[in-house]
């Protein structure tokens, strides 16, 4: 299965260069290794990554498609900043895509594997402190609307997820949104409740509030 916003899960050992760079320079934005505004010079890349130019500029085009990095020919490649503007957008688009996913995922919950996959996605998700902005819960959080998304099985909204910059709405606005991390697993349980009740109307209810509360706190938080 693929994450809803990186690359695929595959062990360490046996995924490419390529997703390799992806995956550090995303876990990077979360521990502040690498910021909004920064350059990602392709020479340094190659040498910290130990890779060819190949696999770094795979890696910078993949982020570029998926709007993390610009590349420009004047200055190469950057970490996207998000104005404020920007990042309600980005929310306002989450908002109705989170809330289909939920919904189509109660209308098609109704196997012992899609409730498997779920709770799974749900434990794993859970087992983190809500006021953790590590890579690892980032990835976790990911893992579990993709799970919604795979139950769902609406191959065009798993196409367009990915699309999504909400990496770059919750490193920016990280403590904006520090509020809004006391009732995320609150969020969560009652998302994956209504989903597991099979009740489309109620899950995308549940699921649309959780973005509303982020897409809040973002709207008070000042222009970064």
């Amino acid at each position: 299965m693929m994450d809803v916003h990186t690359p695929e899960l595959s062990n360490e050992s046996t995924r490419s260069p390529r997703e390799q760079i992806v995956r550090d320079i995303i876990k990077g934005l979360y521990e502040g290794r690498y910021v909004p505004g920064q350059r990602l010079v392709e020479a340094d890349l190659t040498q910290q990554y130990g890779a060819s130019r190949g696999p770094v500029r795979e890696a910078l085009n993949w982020l570029s498609a998926h709007g993390i990095v610009s590349l420009t020919l004047q200055r190469g490649a950057q970490v996207r900043r998000l104005s404020k503007q920007e990042a309600l957008d980005v929310l306002v688009v989450v908002e109705p895509l989170v809330g289909l996913a939920a919904r189509l995922a109660a209308t098609h919950i109704g196997t012992p594997k899609a409730a498997a996959l779920l709770k799974g996605a749900l434990a794993d998700l859970t087992r983190f402190d809500p006021s953790s902005g590590g890579p690892e819960h980032a990835y976790a959080r990911d893992r579990f609307y993709g799970a919604l998304i795979r139950i769902g099985g609406n191959e065009e909204l798993r196409r367009i997820m990915p699309r999504v910059l909400i990496h770059l709405v919750r490193v920016q606005y990280r403590n904006a949104l520090k509020p809004v991390d006391e009732t995320r697993h609150a969020d969560y349980r009652e998302i994956a409740r209504e989903v597991l009740r099979a009740r489309p109307d109620s899950a995308q209810k549940v699921a649309r509030a959780h973005i509303v509360k982020t897409l809040a706190a973002v709207q008070e938080a000042p222009e970064p």
